[in-house]
């Protein structure tokens, strides 16, 4: 799963989007720096609107349809790239609205020691993304919510965790971003996990495990040295 992710250079990350798609797209006021995007938070995600793609503010957590109108609903974070297609939560999403979710790295947690240590995963140099995504339209009360696709982890993020989310780049957003259906060919390719070459990780503190922490602080090098690996990294 992918629960936690950075999105602290958001200018940084809509002019990578903004390049590979071609068209103009600007930060939001409201979009300041957010170094631990949690569930159920607001965030920019571009999305078609009119055949024009555009910078819109929806909450992370897709609703299913039973669980609307409920107090405390359940939340899917994300759809498994698999069977996102076929499954009916995800299913007319996948097909007809897929956006690009912009980040600039994402957390996962590995059990060492007893203990969850967070790790930051990001592309080389720190280069901006997105996460493929599908989101569902604003009802009654509900906003606009989007979730994110996870694929099988490269070699890299094989190491501590065995889901990663879909990364796309400037060679593959406009390929994902639309509302006619793709070919099941060119879905398949597009949800593949991204090369482990193409991405960079370190541990960081603790910190950002708890999801009301927000800061640079989120970022830091852990506290204390982590334990001797359980099993080969190599």
């Amino acid at each position: 799963m992918c629960v936690r992710y950075t999105l602290h250079k958001s200018d940084a990350a809509l002019g990578a989007i903004s390049r590979a798609l071609g068209a103009p797209l600007e930060a939001p006021d409201w979009a300041g720096p957010r170094f631990n995007v949690s569930l159920a938070s607001t965030m920019p995600v571009v999305a078609c609107g009119a055949g024009q793609p555009g910078v819109r503010a929806m909450r992370w957590g897709l609703v299913p349809f039973g669980e609307r109108g409920k107090s405390r609903p359940q939340l899917h974070a994300n759809a498994r790239s698999e069977t996102a297609a076929t499954l009916p939560a995800f299913r007319r999403g996948t097909a007809e609205r897929r956006c690009l979710v912009p980040a600039n790295g994402f957390y996962e947690w590995m059990r060492s020691g007893g203990v969850k240590r967070p790790h930051l995963f990001t592309l080389r140099d720190e280069e901006p993304f997105a996460f493929a995504g599908i989101w569902d339209p604003a009802a009654g009360q509900l906003p606009e919510t989007y979730c994110i696709l996870t694929t099988e982890p490269n070699e890299l993020v094989a190491r501590v965790h065995n889901r990663m989310p879909v990364i796309l780049t400037a060679e593959t957003m406009p390929r994902w971003l639309g509302d006619r259906p793709l070919a099941a060919e060119e879905l398949r390719l597009l949800v593949r996990p991204i090369a482990a070459e193409r991405m960079a990780s370190r541990p960081v503190s603790r910190f950002v495990s708890n999801s009301r922490n927000e800061g640079p602080g989120c970022l830091d090098p852990p506290d204390e040295a982590p334990p001797e690996p359980e099993f080969d990294f190599a």
